[in-house]
């Protein structure tokens, strides 16, 4: 055989191979339900108006990302906004978040914190998530100091079910 055919037919076998790792390493299809569990960092601004020494009330931006062994949850970037207030010395927070993840599929929550608990509702997403409800519960982890004065950071644990159409 010739030194060109041999190169042509190894050409061939590289490129067959390529493809078929290229298939092996495609994703899952996302399970039309299940739990998770995702740790979340993120960090921003916030604005609080101190109306006494027990009462206050604030605004807050941010953004982080996430970790989580369930891949369709894992290395999302995370927008939210929201409100919260201390009144009487008792917190309470109402706030929503978008998730986005490397392909620009999305899903969105709303989060509230209550002497009852801090919870999750899943609203809807786009993509992979499209359609998306379920609830998950919420998890402090730790206190962080602020790097800036204004600002606000932290990590949370969310742990809950979703499902799919």
């Amino acid at each position: 055989m010739s030194n060109m055919k041999k190169g042509a037919l190894s050409a061939l076998a590289l490129l067959a191979a390529a493809g078929a790792f290229a298939q092996a390493a495609s994703p899952a299809p996302m399970a039309r339900e299940g739990t998770y569990e995702q740790t979340l960092c993120f960090g921003g601004p916030n604005y609080v108006v101190n109306a006494s020494d027990t009462d206050r009330y604030g605004t807050y931006q941010t953004t982080g990302g996430t970790q989580s062994a369930t891949k369709a949850f894992d290395s999302m970037s995370l927008e939210c906004i929201g409100t919260f207030e201390l009144r009487s010395s008792v917190y309470k927070h109402k706030g929503y978040c978008v998730f986005q993840d490397a392909a620009g599929d999305k899903f969105h929550v709303a989060d509230t914190a209550a002497p009852q608990g801090y919870t999750v509702e899943l609203l809807g997403g786009t993509g992979k998530f499209k359609g998306i409800t379920g609830s998950a519960n919420v998890e402090r982890l730790g206190a962080m100091t602020p790097i800036r004065q204004g600002t606000m950071q932290a990590c949370r644990r969310v742990t809950g079910s979703y499902k799919l159409p």
